[in-house]
């Protein structure tokens, strides 16, 4: 069950970064607000999310992960309520940073919850893919949620379906997470990061630029050129979202049996072939133009995202579990948060087609840079 709690946790901080995309057109004209408006209420919560997960996993390692959970999703709770009665896009803005306040707690509470509980490499490793494809479900489930929602009962829903998930959870948690930490705890150890922790976090951070980014893309494809329904547009978005959900439990098993670079070199070749598929959109094609990206970009992601979170946990001695989550997820969310700026400016500036194709040029090459540094560091 503790392992269960932890990914629901996981589950929630990574649905309210996609859940909200196919919410945008309707919350531009519910709260008259601007372009800029509709990206700052993604780019808040990443931001924030983003500074504040090294601090998160640090005071976890410093207090006890228990607390820093319980915290995170009291605190994503009522962020998650402020949003969904947000009477002004200036609010709501406010709010959804105050949600990235608790899932910086959240983010790297859970996943040291993991390390510290799964001694064993191998167990490890395969709760940690698990973990990472609870995280991958919820890109599966945050356009096909965010569409049902917003079609059915309107964008504020996309927020207070937080609320009763998040009130089961704590009230579970608060018996089931641990009190005390069982890593053992070496205080003569002194942190040292190598080129293999370096190098997964580079790793981690390219793999969410071009994913997020690429997300973001896809969805202003289907929306704003082919005019697509929100619930339309998060069903077109699922082939690209099911196989991370589906692979990171296998991912988790290959890494535990063959270690890093096979899985990630896998997904980070699929990705750069998924990113040039790009180059075949034109103005005159509809979705299934962009299907052979969305099955390159899951598989790969999913291929990948375990391995990489793995890599740099285990880079890292066991007390510094919350440090090493900070540092891992603050790579993956920060350079995230970048991807989806840039990729939307690309787009907004140069067209949408034309935007595809510079961005498929860009995201092969960061998908083959990440081929070289895994070589060369991991």
């Amino acid at each position: 069950m503790l392992l269960a709690l932890l990914c629901v946790g996981i589950f929630l901080v990574q649905l309210d970064v996609t859940v909200v995309n196919v919410a945008l057109p309707t919350i531009r004209t519910g709260l008259d607000t601007s372009a800029a408006g509709q990206q700052w209420v993604i780019s808040s919560y990443m931001i924030v999310l983003a500074a504040l997960l090294l601090v998160g996993g640090a005071l976890g390692d410093r207090i006890g992960h228990r607390r820093i959970v319980l915290a995170g999703l009291t605190v994503f709770g009522l962020a998650s309520l402020a949003c969904g009665v947000a009477p002004s896009i200036s609010v709501l803005i406010a709010a959804r940073a105050a949600q990235g306040v608790g899932a910086a707690l959240l983010l790297p509470g859970t996943l040291a919850v993991i390390t510290d509980q799964y001694v064993d490499k191998a167990a490890r490793a395969r709760a940690v893919g698990i973990w990472a494809g609870a995280g991958a479900l919820a890109l599966v489930a945050g356009p096909l949620l965010g569409g049902v929602l917003v079609s059915g009962l309107g964008w504020r829903a996309v927020f207070l379906i937080n609320l009763p998930i998040v009130a089961v959870v704590l009230a579970l948690s608060w018996r089931a997470v641990p009190r005390h930490q069982n890593a053992q705890r070496d205080k003569g150890v002194r942190l040292r990061i190598g080129a293999d922790f370096v190098g997964a976090n580079v790793v981690a951070g390219l793999m969410n630029f071009v994913g997020l980014g690429t997300l973001l893309v896809l969805t202003l494809y289907l929306q704003e050129h082919l005019h697509h329904s929100a619930l339309r547009a998060g069903l077109e978005i699922i082939p690209a979202m099911l196989p991370l959900a589906v692979l990171g439990p296998v991912s988790g098993r290959v890494t535990a049996r063959y270690g890093h670079r096979v899985p990630m070199t896998f997904g980070l070749v699929l990705g750069a072939i998924g990113s040039l598929c790009l180059l075949s959109v034109d103005q005159d094609s509809g979705y299934l133009a962009i299907l052979p990206l969305e099955l390159c970009l899951g598989i790969g992601m999913g291929s990948l995202t375990a391995a990489v979170v793995h890599a740099a946990i285990a880079a890292l001695p066991p007390d510094r579990a919350g440090l090493a989550s900070g540092v891992n997820n603050t790579s993956r969310q920060a350079v995230g948060a970048l991807g989806v700026s840039t990729y939307g400016a690309i787009v907004s500036h140069t067209g949408i087609i034309h935007g595809l194709h510079s961005v498929g040029w860009l995201g092969a090459a960061l998908w083959l840079a990440a081929v070289a540094i895994t070589w060369l560091t991991t």
